[in-house]
């Protein structure tokens, strides 16, 4: 798990490649049917995506729900994920876990939201050990192929999410589509939320922010770590719904953390303690269909 100290170990490493600059996907931006990004100098940050090519393969099937195997091929390699589904879903999640967790780990946990109407593809995010192949998160690493214009794996496992939302938009037209994550998952979910105005809002849950730590640093380090920071991206999301679950007893990201990234996405975020530790547990499934539920009864409409 990465903490915010860990990214102070970057000093050294940025010393070195400073001085060589970065031009982020510059020479990629001028052709449009390539995957690019654009950074800011505040770090916001958006992408430009071809669409990935979707396979599915039912791995059960009942007249509940449905589970199904998916394979994004994508600009950057095979992606896979789960969905577990209902027959007429109100609301779609794209779940991004935390380490070291598979997406065919959570299939029994996620079979809780389809009978509330909502479905959830589980993405298998790269680098967690599961079908999708890639790296545990290393922000040294992803730094330095920021440095060299190459797609650092934390943007990669963003634009995942992003194409994952777009498929599902696609597939079950008008039905609103949630970016959800738990953990190093929180993070990635949020740089989603941030950049895609089409996920209809933000759920974190055991996550936190690097609290802007990229200000105590010189370009391009400065706006390489703000545009991966969910302390700047949660503020972008506004005025869509930011939900954010941690427990108090937390030992993995402290609580004042998931308290910071609150206060941080303003003050019409909903930060809600709850009893375990670390990650989703039926509490938290609990809660997120009852503030959902009490929205669209406040509202009247499927979404706020």
């Amino acid at each position: 798990m990465i903490q915010t100290g860990v990214i102070l170990t970057l000093v050294v490493m940025i010393a070195l490649v400073t001085s060589a600059g970065c031009t982020g996907a510059t020479e990629k931006e001028k052709k449009q049917d390539v995957a690019s990004w654009n950074l800011s100098r505040t770090g916001e940050i958006s992408f430009q995506l071809p669409p990935a090519r979707v396979t599915t393969g039912i791995i059960e099937e009942n007249s509940n729900l449905t589970v199904e195997n998916l394979t994004f091929s994508s600009f950057a390699g095979d992606v896979h994920a789960v969905l577990v589904v209902p027959p007429h879903p109100s609301r779609m999640f794209v779940w991004a876990l935390g380490a070291n967790n598979a997406a065919s780990g959570y299939i029994e946990h996620m079979k809780y939201y389809p009978p509330e109407g909502v479905g959830v593809l589980i993405l298998d995010i790269r680098g967690n050990g599961g079908v999708t192949p890639g790296y545990p998160m290393n922000i040294e690493r992803d730094f330095s192929m920021y440095a060299n214009g190459e797609w650092p794996q934390f943007y990669l496992i963003t634009a995942d999410l992003i194409q994952a939302g777009e498929y599902l938009h696609e597939r079950y037209p008008g039905i609103p589509v949630w970016a959800v994550g738990e953990s190093n998952g929180g993070r990635y979910a949020a740089l989603a939320a941030e950049a895609d105005p089409g996920f209809s809002g933000y759920i974190g849950i055991s996550t936190s922010g690097f609290d802007r730590i990229g200000n105590r640093y010189e370009s391009p380090a400065r706006e390489f770590l703000l545009s991966i920071d969910p302390t700047v991206s949660v503020r972008a999301i506004s005025p869509r719904p930011v939900i954010l679950f941690h427990a108090p007893d937390d030992p993995v990201i402290p609580y004042r953390d998931g308290q910071n990234l609150s206060l941080a996405a303003g003050p019409d975020a909903i930060f809600i303690p709850f009893n375990g530790t670390h990650g989703v547990n039926r509490e938290v499934d609990a809660e997120i269909i009852r503030i959902l539920q009490e929205t669209n009864a406040k509202t009247g409409q499927g979404e706020p």
